[in-house]
C-alpha cells in the first residue's frame, strides 16, 4: 500500500516539475533582453538555457507509467526544481516590471 502511495507522490511531483519547467520557459521567452538587465539579471539566453534544460531533465525524469525514469527526485531533478523555483521566485518578481507589452518589433502594417 505504501509503495504505491510512494510511487504517486513521485508521479505527482514530477508532472509538476515538467508542467512548471515548461512554464517557466514559455514565460521567460515572453520577456525581451532588455527587461532581465534592467533588473540586473542575468540574460535573457542563459535563461532560456537554464529552464529548458529544467524541462528537459523533468521529462527525461519522468516515472512509470508516463515515461522510462525514476523520478524527479533525482540530483539532477532536485537542481532542475530548484531551477524553476528560483525564476518564479526571485527572476520572474523583478523582470516583471520592467516588460513593456507590445515593444517588441513592429509586424504588418496593418
Amino acid at each position: 500500500m505504501f509503495s504505491s502511495l510512494q510511487n504517486l507522490v513521485i508521479l505527482v511531483l514530477s508532472v509538476a516539475a515538467l508542467v512548471g519547467s515548461v512554464w517557466g520557459l514559455i514565460d521567460a521567452a515572453k520577456y525581451s533582453n532588455e527587461a532581465y538587465v534592467a533588473a540586473g539579471k542575468q540574460t535573457k539566453t542563459i535563461w532560456l538555457v537554464i529552464l529548458g534544460v529544467a524541462a528537459l531533465i523533468a521529462f527525461i525524469s519522468m516515472p512509470y507509467p508516463l515515461g522510462g525514469g525514476g523520478g524527479i527526485v533525482g540530483f539532477l531533478g532536485l537542481l532542475s526544481i530548484v531551477a524553476v523555483i528560483v525564476y518564479f521566485v526571485e527572476v520572474r518578481v523583478k523582470v516583471a516590471p520592467h516588460h513593456r507589452p507590445g515593444a517588441g518589433p513592429k509586424r504588418g502594417t496593418w
